[in-house]
């Protein structure tokens, strides 16, 4: 699971350059065309709003990968003071917790994504045309990326019970 989970996040990671690209030419486009042609583009405020929406939702699922989001870093940070250091039961625990209930969110999440997506077919953007369906798929694409990512933690996690404790103390001559 790991595997897939990491290639899925190196598709995701050039997916979200792409899109940041796409969102500094759109805006770019826009500075030019209002303030120096005096002539905007009507439906580039609303593309780059729609670039900005999945360059979030992809990023999110991204940071559910690499354990930035959604986790709370001051308490596990004092239970491994607490307890000597990185990497105990507690620690693991609370890892455990965090995967499960990030996993039932993106699950939750993909569900009414889905249906806002299937609502969007019959929408279009006012100024680009664009389907808001295309949107709207933002949600359930990140949320099924984040549980695929999810999973593959939770797995991770539950590996890191069978590893030996490392406490502070233990020297193995770095990283």
């Amino acid at each position: 699971m790991g595997k897939i989970a990491d290639t899925l996040l190196k598709v995701q990671n050039f997916l979200g350059v792409v899109l940041f690209v796409g969102l500094t030419i759109v805006v770019t486009l826009q500075i030019v065309t209002r303030f120096i042609l005096h002539t905007p583009f009507i439906w580039s405020e609303e593309v780059a709003r729609f670039l900005f929406f999945w360059v979030a939702l992809t990023g999110a699922s991204v940071s559910v990968r690499l354990r930035r989001h959604f986790v709370i870093d001051i308490l596990q940070m004092t239970t491994s003071e607490h307890e000597g250091g990185v990497g105990t039961n507690l620690d693991r625990t609370l890892g455990l917790v965090s995967d499960i209930l990030i996993l039932a969110y993106a699950a939750f999440l993909l569900k009414l994504g889905w249906e806002y997506t299937e609502f969007g077919v019959f929408r279009v953007g006012t100024n680009s045309q664009i389907n808001m369906s295309i949107v709207y798929a933002a949600i359930p694409f990140a949320a099924g990326t984040m549980i695929i990512h999810a999973i593959a933690n939770l797995v991770d996690t539950l590996k890191a019970f069978r590893r030996p404790k490392v406490t502070s103390h233990h020297v193995d001559g770095g990283y």
